[in-house]
């Protein structure tokens, strides 16, 4: 299905009663700003979120709200030389095709408020826990993150209450707690709309499938922790860790997904995919104490995400709508020890000094790779890298081809000329340019500084 490069044209109303295309132009929005949301996406999911937003807009409109305007730019390509997921040497390059894809839509505000989070409560057997959905581009304020209670300050009534909302006024920036059965009474009619509108995340619109339908006949809605994580190092040991937005972007079964599929096979898993089980090992169950005492040790800031996995590390269960935190603790917690480890390595390496000389060609140096950046300049795009070598002297150059592409923790071989001597705070670096790289023998790597 061909579309229109930079043209605004509102998809999902052909079911409705439209004669043509709604374009951008022909929506009223007045005073109101309107919330904008762009994410880059594969051309080939294109026609699949205009199916999503198809839906919402249908949703939209039974509910009284404006509808949505989704619209394509920027088209892009981008080479793959090692697969994206796997990092496998690929032996023919990988062309994929990116659009930006942008979503225009106005979030109702109802008597100066606007939604800026949602809040769960679970009991824990030392106290309870409060989880919190941010509204994107919404800051939760300090005095909401670590609450044990739900509360409501429209009613002020105290009594077991399960959910609220926190609500912002757009003028004095005041906040206000409502609990879920006193929001339409605070509103003075149904908010649905309002609170569809409001967490509103684009980005999982367009990376996600909906996983309503696949959830509805799950009659377990949580499940212990340490359970959750052995699983998920287990999924991990023998799959590799892959996000749900990897997933969706590159193929592939989430880890998120194998692991409740672990938890609870069907009959046509157990019949049909029994490779996709896993045995849960001692050295799982230890990285998954391990991880959980280190949630509970963590200290708490204002990062969300870390503070809902402490809270389900306090916790010791996994509400099912908080499945995919869990699942990611085990990857956040192993990234956190890499982090830790390469740290006490490099303070054991001796400082980096300058290598070779002006104009000479350093051949098949062993490095590690160990920062990537891409920058945009007046000559186009091309990518930072630095390296380090095992005796810690540092390189970096600016690469723009496509022959070659590495991510941090890669090693390899380098072949460059060095360009100058570089220091920059008091940490020498050697400038290299024509350099060329390629993977190197394992073996090679063998010494303990190497080891990744």
């Amino acid at each position: 299905m061909s579309f229109g490069i930079g043209l605004a044209i509102l998809y999902g109303m052909s079911n409705l009663t439209q004669e043509k295309p709604i374009l951008a132009q022909d929506i009223k929005t007045g005073d109101k700003k309107m919330t904008k949301q762009t994410v880059t996406i594969r051309k080939a999911n294109v026609d699949e979120l205009k199916a999503n937003i198809a839906k919402l807009n249908k949703k939209a409109v039974k509910l009284g709200c404006e509808i949505m305007v989704l619209t394509f730019d920027n088209p892009t390509t981008k080479t793959f030389d090692h697969h994206p997921v796997t990092g496998a040497l690929l032996t023919t390059p990988l062309v994929m095709e990116y659009i930006d894809a942008t979503l225009e839509y106005n979030i109702p505000v109802i008597e100066g408020y606007e939604l800026i989070a949602t809040l769960d409560i679970f009991p824990g057997e030392n106290d309870n826990q409060v989880l919190i959905s941010a509204v994107p581009d919404k800051v939760v304020p300090a005095s909401h993150n670590n609450k044990n209670e739900i509360h409501c300050d429209h009613c002020g009534w105290k009594r077991n209450r399960h959910h609220s909302v926190l609500l912002q006024h757009t003028e004095t920036g005041e906040y206000k707690e409502v609990g879920s059965t006193c929001v339409k009474d605070f509103f003075g009619h149904d908010p649905r709309g309002f609170l569809m509108m409001a967490e509103m995340d684009f980005r999982q619109v367009a990376y996600f499938k909906d996983e309503d339908s696949a959830n509805m006949d799950r009659n377990i809605w949580a499940y212990g922790l340490k359970e959750v994580l052995s699983v998920t190092s287990a999924v991990m040991n023998k799959f590799g860790w892959l996000s749900k937005g990897k997933a969706y972007e590159f193929g592939g079964h989430a880890t998120a997904y194998r692991v409740i599929d672990n938890l609870e096979p069907d009959q046509n898993m157990l019949k049909f995919h029994k490779d996709e089980l896993v045995t849960v090992e001692q050295e799982d169950i230890n990285i998954a104490v391990d991880t959980i005492k280190y949630f509970e040790t963590l200290e708490a800031n204002d990062n969300d995400y870390l503070l809902n996995c402490i809270k389900i590390a306090s916790l010791g269960y996994v509400p099912y709508k908080y499945m995919g935190f869990a699942c990611s603790m085990i990857n956040s917690y192993k990234r956190e020890m890499y982090k830790k480890d390469e740290a006490e390595k490099a303070a054991k390496l001796p400082a980096s000094e300058f290598v070779g000389e002006i104009g000479q060609r350093l051949i098949d140096i062993q490095v590690n790779v160990i920062f990537t950046k891409d920058i945009e300049s007046q000559w186009g795009l091309s990518t930072l890298y630095i390296f380090q070598d095992a005796d810690g002297n540092v390189y970096k150059t600016f690469y723009s081809g496509s022959k070659w592409e590495y991510d941090k923790g890669d090693q390899i071989l380098i072949t460059g000329t060095v360009k100058k001597h570089d220091t920059y705070q008091d940490k020498k670096s050697t400038i290299l340019n024509r350099v060329i790289a390629k993977d190197a023998p394992k073996e090679m790597f063998k010494a303990e500084e190497f080891t990744v």
